[in-house]
């Protein structure tokens, strides 16, 4: 069975194995075992906090199945805390000339901070197999329904930055044709430089004037929004829970940044919050529902078949119910799958 809880000390050596191992892990997780030490234990921390508003605080979930590490997902409190998340925000300019007779709508860049302290959402960092596309829906699906669980924890808006394209030498278009030409480093240098730092240095070097789009290379405007084939899922993902991808981009690399106010995603939208029923009878036949506990230290959410009964009340199986430790009539938030 599918389990979601707070990374603990003893995942270390796991996730350093997952981070090895995925392609392009710094999206998600660095892929860097002092790094990952040092997030497991802050993410520790601020579980045993009390927490009334969001601030530095960053948790980190993974997924288990059959005794072993599947997956994990970093959700950051507030982005850019203490200092500011930078992005590009699109934006349409009118060029418009009554006496010419031209009215010309322009799409451009422009440096923006709007999203500053919004919860972030990393994509989930998950091992290749069958499983995979499953574990990162209920990572997914866990994170939202901790955070709805526990509000004061995070922001009233959520963001979700997916990875911009590549090449085949792991180079930026994007970065290429815009941040190169002020920051003199490639891609790959500057993603190594901002690793794990606030980017408020970005306001320093970055054009304060739009980027005009059709000024662009071609092939620079054309991954403009995308991202990368092993995220297509996570992308398919987002757009399901309701996040939209149109105002910002990745100031590095041109990727889509998803947001959505918290009350509207579909995870926390849709989900209620029931009696739990133990039910000997509850087989796989049933379909399957992301549970989750309303605790924060000891936060579990399990993938496990489930049936609204007609008294209220919602129905699964004792593995389930010892997993997310409750018993018998305690709350349960549920999410069909």
């Amino acid at each position: 069975m599918l389990t979601i809880r707070p990374a603990q000390h003893s995942d270390l050596d796991a996730l350093v194995d997952i981070a090895a191992r995925v392609a392009a892990p710094d999206v998600s997780l660095p892929n860097d075992p002092k790094v990952l030490e040092r997030l497991v234990a802050q993410s520790e921390d601020a579980l045993a906090d009390d927490i009334g508003f969001p601030s530095e605080e960053q948790y980190l979930l993974v997924a288990t199945g059959n005794g072993a590490l599947l997956g994990a997902m970093l959700v950051v409190a507030a982005a850019g805390h203490p200092g500011a998340d930078y992005s590009f925000r699109n934006e349409t300019i009118i060029h418009a000339s009554p006496e010419l007779g031209v009215n010309h709508r322009m799409y451009a860049l422009t440096l923006s901070h709007d999203l500053s302290g919004f919860t972030l959402l990393r994509p989930p960092l998950v091992a290749r197999g069958e499983r995979r596309a499953a574990v990162e829906r209920a990572l997914l699906r866990a994170a939202l329904a901790f955070i709805a669980e526990h509000p004061a924890r995070f922001a009233e808006d959520l963001i979700a930055p997916l990875p911009g394209m590549i090449d085949d030498d792991g180079e930026s278009p994007f970065w290429s044709a815009v941040g190169s030409k002020f920051f003199g480093v490639s891609y790959r240098e500057a993603e190594r430089l901002a690793l794990g730092m606030d980017r408020s240095f970005m306001a320093e070097l970055m054009p304060h004037h739009p980027i005009y789009v059709p000024l662009l290379p071609e092939w620079a405007q054309n991954v403009l929004g995308q991202t990368r084939a092993d995220y297509m899922s996570t992308y398919g993902l987002l757009i399901d829970e309701g996040f939209e991808a149109e105002r910002y981009v990745d100031v590095f690399d041109g990727g889509p940044t998803f947001n959505v106010k918290r009350e509207l995603a579909r995870s926390i939208h849709l989900a209620q919050t029931l009696p739990l029923a133990v039910d000997g009878s509850i087989g796989r036949s049933e379909p399957e529902c992301l549970l989750a506990n309303r605790e924060a230290g000891r936060f579990r959410a399990v993938l496990a078949p489930a049936l609204r009964r007609p008294d209220g009340r919602i129905a699964t199986t004792a593995e389930a119910a010892n997993k997310l430790e409750l018993i018998d009539d305690d709350e349960v938030r549920c999410v069909l799958a």
